[in-house]
C-alpha cells in the first residue's frame, strides 16, 4: 500500500502552479462527489491554488464555488433543442459557444492556470477547446467500455490527442484502456476511487425505521443493490438473484432492497413487471433516489453488485465500510480487486445462479458474514478513505508533470 504521507513540498510540483480541475458534471454522482471530495481536503490540507470548470450545471455547483472559482463551459446546454443535442452528440457542434470559449480562453491565459486535472473521460470537447493555451493536461478516467463508447470515437480522440497522462480508477480501467484502446501503459498510474471518510454509523433507530417504512420485519434477511442506470447496473439481474435466492432457500424472511434510480420510467414498470410475474412483490423493494442512501445500507446484511460493467463503485466502499460483505461479478470492473478471497465474494459473469448460492451461504453462516464484513470494512479503513487516498492522488498527478 502506498504511504499516506505526502512527499516533500520541494518534489511536489503541482503545488508550485495554479491547477484547473475540470468536471464532466455537477451532478451527484460518483465522480463529481470523489472529485468535490479531494478539492475539499486540498483546499484544506495544502496551500494549493486551484479553479474549477465544469461541463454543466448542477446540485453540486455551489459546492464547488465555495471552495475555488468556478465557471461553465456549456452554461445554455439544458435549453437548446433536441436537435442541436443530437448534432452535439454527432460531433457537428459545441455545447458551449465560440464566444464563451474565447471568453473562457482569456481567462485562464490571465489567471496563471498551468495544468489542468480532466475528471472522467468525457471531456475531450474541453480539453481540445483549451488546448490553444497550450497546457498539460492529465485525464483520470474511471470508465469502462460502456460508457467509452457511448461518448463516441471523437471524443475518446480528443482525449487521448490532448492529455499527457492518465491515472485511473481501477486496475480493470487501465487493462481496457491498454487492451482495447490502444493507450501506453507507461502514460497510465492507477489510484483506487476512495469515499470521505469513516462514517458515522447509522443508529439502531434510523435502520429499524428504513426496515418498517418497507415493511420488512426486523429480524429478516436483507440483501441490498444500487444504482441508477437500469442495464449497466443490473437491475434486472438482481430481480432474477432475488427469484434464484428464494427458489432455492423457501424461507419467507428474505428481502431484496434496491438503492437508486428512478421509479417513475419505462425501465422501471419493466422491471416491476417481472417482479410481479415471479411472485416477488412483497420481497424486493425498489425506493429509488433517498437522501439518506448509507441508512439503507445499514438496514441491510450484505451488499450485491450485480453491474455488467462497473469500475470501482462507491457504493461498494460505503456498504463495506459499514461492515457488509461485497459480491460482485468477475470481469465486470475492479471490484474484484477490493473483494479478493476475504471481503465477499466474486463469482463468473453474469452467474446469478452462483451469487444465489454466496447470498444462501451468507444467510445460513452468520460467522463468515462477521469475518467477511469486518475484513470489508478494514480495507476501506486502510486503503479507501480520504486520508489516505487523497495524498496518493495528489502524488500521481504530480508524478505525471
Amino acid at each position: 500500500m502506498a504511504p499516506s504521507l505526502l512527499p516533500p513540498p520541494t518534489q511536489i510540483i503541482f503545488e508550485m502552479k495554479k491547477n484547473l480541475f475540470i468536471s464532466h458534471s455537477a451532478g451527484r454522482t460518483g465522480a463529481p462527489l470523489m472529485l468535490l471530495n479531494f478539492l475539499t481536503w486540498m483546499k484544506e490540507k495544502t496551500d494549493i491554488q486551484f479553479e474549477v470548470l465544469l461541463k454543466t450545471t448542477g446540485e453540486l455547483e455551489r459546492d464547488f464555488a465555495r471552495l475555488a472559482p468556478t465557471r461553465i463551459f456549456s452554461p445554455s446546454q439544458a435549453k437548446q433543442s433536441i436537435w442541436a443535442r443530437l448534432k452535439r452528440r454527432l460531433g457537428f457542434e459545441s455545447t458551449a459557444s465560440k464566444t464563451h470559449i474565447a471568453h473562457l480562453l482569456d481567462h485562464y491565459r490571465n489567471s496563471g492556470i498551468s495544468l489542468i486535472y480532466s475528471n472522467t473521460i468525457t471531456n475531450g470537447e474541453i480539453l481540445e477547446a483549451l488546448s490553444p493555451i497550450g497546457i498539460q493536461a492529465v485525464t483520470h478516467i474511471h470508465e469502462l467500455d460502456y460508457w467509452i463508447k457511448e461518448s463516441g470515437e471523437k471524443n475518446l480522440a480528443q482525449v487521448k490527442r490532448y492529455s499527457s497522462a492518465f491515472i485511473t480508477a481501477s486496475h480493470a480501467v487501465e487493462r481496457n484502456l491498454v487492451d482495447n484502446y490502444g493507450f501506453s501503459g507507461d502514460t497510465i498510474q492507477t489510484v483506487h476511487s476512495f469515499i470521505p471518510s469513516v462514517p458515522v454509523p447509522p443508529s439502531d433507530f434510523a435502520r429499524a425505521l428504513i426496515r418498517k417504512n418497507l415493511g420488512i420485519s426486523s429480524d429478516a434477511f436483507v440483501v441490498v443493490g444500487s444504482g441508477y442506470e437500469t442495464w449497466r447496473k443490473g437491475k434486472d439481474l438482481f430481480v432474477q438473484l432475488a427469484a434464484c435466492v428464494r427458489q432455492r432457500l423457501k424461507v419467507e424472511n428474505v428481502h431484496f432492497l434496491w438503492v437508486g434510480g428512478r421509479i417513475d420510467n419505462e425501465e422501471y414498470y419493466k422491471i416491476a413487471h417481472d417482479i410481479k410475474k415471479a411472485g416477488l412483490k412483497e420481497y424486493v423493494h425498489f425506493c429509488g433516489e433517498v437522501s439518506n442512501p448509507l441508512d439503507y445500507f445499514a438496514a441491510s446484511d450484505i451488499f450485491t453488485l450485480v453491474s455488467r460493467e462497473d469500475p470501482y463503485p462507491l457504493v461498494c466502499l460505503e456498504a463495506a465500510i459499514l461492515g457488509k460483505p461485497i459480491l460482485c461479478f468477475d470481469n465486470a470492473g475492479g471490484m474484484p480487486e477490493f473483494v479478493e478471497d476475504d471481503a465477499g465474494f466474486v463469482v463468473p459473469y453474469l452467474d446469478v445462479e452462483a451469487m444465489a448460492d454466496k447470498v444462501i451461504d451468507l444467510i445460513k453462516d452468520e460467522k463468515l458474514r462477521e469475518q467477511t464484513g469486518e475484513r470489508a470494512a478494514q480495507k476501506v479503513k486502510e486503503r479507501h478513505v480520504i486520508p489516505v487516498a487523497a495524498p496518493q492522488l495528489l502524488q500521481a498527478i504530480n508524478q505525471c508533470f
